[in-house]
């Protein structure tokens, strides 16, 4: 079942556990090390190895229901994530309880779902202090999404994004599968972004998945969500449009009388959304024809245009930083240090990588947490 689960070769297994045959056979039995070491090659937890059946129900349906409800068929790399965030949130979770940490979603928010659009967005703006005109604030797309994060992660929200499994740049995650996902906590959410979106498409994944966590659901974002014409992730996608682009501002600087590609184009820059997002907006407020909008989404090549990537860059420091977010870093860190948690689950909490630990705690020391 495990080897199944992993989706590896099994030559590939064999190369690097000779005996493998031979313990399912069980003309030989591993140690525990060595199951230990297996599991973590086939990226399945611990503790599935020790039951005295396989699990009857997929890993991702029995943990991450409603992902498993949205992609039947989830790659391995998306599981690998899914496992890693799991297990991370699990802890962050646990910790915060034992230091007092309460539900970060204030008691006058019950019943959000059932409120209008522009009073979700309200509410949304103000939780995280965001004054209506941010936007203006931000030459481009790279800066305008490390603003929203920062908001998001001063207010408890943690948001890693990364490009590929881990560390490992030969397991690329496709942005045609998933956009971004929420794992649900009430204090310790934590969304996740694929870095091989766009910019634009980071920030709307971003705010998709922030709307999410206001009215306490797990997600997970993919291609279909964008094109939904009813249901509840249409709801989401309209917040999260009104939230970046409001309807008032839009108002405000519409010219009936200039090209409305050049508009498009102008607009999407300034509120640092995609031109299939704005399209779609404005297709709403009737301020341009279905036509245009079919014109412009096949320009964009299905929504993923040719954008700067934050995080990116060669320099593994910078990139681990954008990958954990210096909430995370910061917490697992400090409780490091003060004896919260032992060296070697802060290292694992950080995929491993004491190299990065070091380089961190220097860095958070001298400037402080």
């Amino acid at each position: 079942w495990a080897i199944k689960e992993s989706k590896k070769d099994f030559e590939e297994i064999e190369y690097k556990f000779k005996d493998i045959e031979a313990w399912i056979s069980q003309d030989k039995f591993p140690t525990f090390r060595q199951v230990e070491e297996l599991a973590n090659f086939l990226k399945v937890p611990l503790g599935y190895m020790f039951l005295d059946e396989p699990p009857k129900t997929d890993i991702i349906q029995s943990e991450f229901r409603t992902i498993g409800n949205k992609i039947p068929e989830v790659s391995k790399e998306l599981k690998d994530t899914l496992y890693s965030l799991g297990r991370k949130r699990d802890w962050l979770s646990d910790y915060r309880r034992e230091k007092g940490w309460e539900k970060l979603i204030p008691d006058n928010f019950n019943n959000l779902s059932n409120k209008d659009i522009n009073t979700i967005c309200v509410s949304a703006k103000e939780f995280i202090d965001l004054d209506e005109f941010w936007y203006k604030e931000h030459r481009d797309n790279v800066s305008a999404f490390k603003y929203l994060r920062d908001k998001l992660e001063n207010k408890g929200i943690t948001v890693m994004q990364n490009g590929v499994v881990g560390s490992n740049n030969r397991r690329k995650l496709n942005a045609k599968e998933f956009r971004g996902f929420l794992l649900y906590d009430d204090i310790a959410p934590f969304i996740f972004i694929n870095n091989n979106d766009s910019a634009t498409g980071k920030i709307f994944t971003l705010i998709h998945e922030y709307i999410h966590f206001l009215l306490e659901q797990d997600d997970i974002f993919i291609d279909e969500d964008a094109e939904l014409k009813n249901g509840n992730e249409k709801k989401i996608n309209k917040i999260t449009a009104e939230f970046l682009m409001p309807t008032s501002h839009i108002e405000e600087l519409w010219d009936d009388n200039r090209l409305q590609t050049e508009q498009i184009e102008d607009l999407g820059k300034l509120f640092h959304v995609s031109a299939i997002a704005l399209a779609i907006k404005l297709k709403d407020m009737n301020k341009i024809n279905q036509q245009l909008v079919n014109e412009i989404m096949q320009h964009t090549n299905a929504g993923l245009e040719n954008s700067a990537k934050s995080g990116g860059g060669g320099n593994y420091y910078y990139t681990s930083r954008s990958r954990f977010g210096d909430s995370f870093l910061s917490t697992v860190i400090q409780g490091a240090e003060s004896g919260d948690i032992s060296y070697t689950h802060a290292f694992k909490l950080l995929d491993d990588s004491v190299k990065a630990y070091d380089y961190f705690k220097e860095e958070f020391m001298t400037h402080g947490f």
